[in-house]
């Protein structure tokens, strides 16, 4: 664990830098499903005081990242095969908005920069480097929310992203859902073709994860 560091930028207070980090602790495996979440401790490895530790552990718990339980006090989340199902779901709603809303404002140019990304995530799967490959695929989803031009859209998904990644965690997959029927889609400008191929894509990738799923122990 990396500690904060002593002087944040005036633009981003000291409670947002420890719930960022502490958000990438979880997303990055360093705190494990169902670890507790003590204040003390968790100041004392990011060199901060016990205040904003307790603040971003608030605004986890709110995003429900968190769960409190008597006598255990805070503590990670254990996710399940029905986070993959909510997860999912939403992603699934808010994907095709976005992409509808792509399709009529992506370029050519920008079409060709998401066959870049889709290549590289090909690449990364013939490596076997699942590391790469759920990058470039975030990048993928993330550049097509951008293009929607609606910024609060953009941004759920980008929360929504942090789930899936995490949930990557527990799932190891040979294989990667192809983008390339969306990529067509987004080529001819058709919204009708391009939302049903981002529903087939977010549902068989939701198939994947739940074939592959290994359930994490609650510690």
């Amino acid at each position: 664990m990396q500690p904060i560091e002593e002087e944040p930028p005036e633009d981003q207070p000291l409670r947002e830098r420890v719930y960022r980090r502490l958000s990438e602790m979880i997303i990055q495996g360093e705190i494990k499903p169902g670890e507790p979440l003590r204040e003390a401790r968790l100041a004392e490895v990011l060199g901060t005081s016990r205040v904003p530790v307790r603040e971003a552990l608030q605004r986890l718990e709110e995003d429900g990242w968190v769960d409190r339980r008597r006598r255990y006090g805070a503590r990670l989340k254990v996710p399940s095969r029905a986070d993959i199902d909510e997860v999912f779901d939403l992603r699934r709603l808010l994907e095709v908005e976005a992409v509808r809303l792509a399709v009529r404002r992506a370029s050519l140019e920008d079409v060709d920069r998401l066959r870049a990304i889709a290549r590289e995530g090909r690449a990364a799967t013939r490596r076997g480097d699942q590391n790469q490959v759920i990058e470039a695929n975030a990048r993928f989803h993330s550049a097509i929310a951008e293009l929607s031009r609606n910024r609060l859209l953009a941004q759920t998904l980008a929360g929504l992203d942090r789930r899936v990644r995490w949930l990557y965690g527990f799932v190891r997959l040979a294989r990667m859902v192809e983008h390339d029927e969306i990529l067509a889609a987004l080529e001819d400008r058709d919204a009708r073709r391009a939302a049903a191929a981002v529903r087939d894509h977010v549902e068989q990738t939701r198939r994947l994860f739940q074939e592959n799923w290994t359930a994490p122990r609650d510690r």
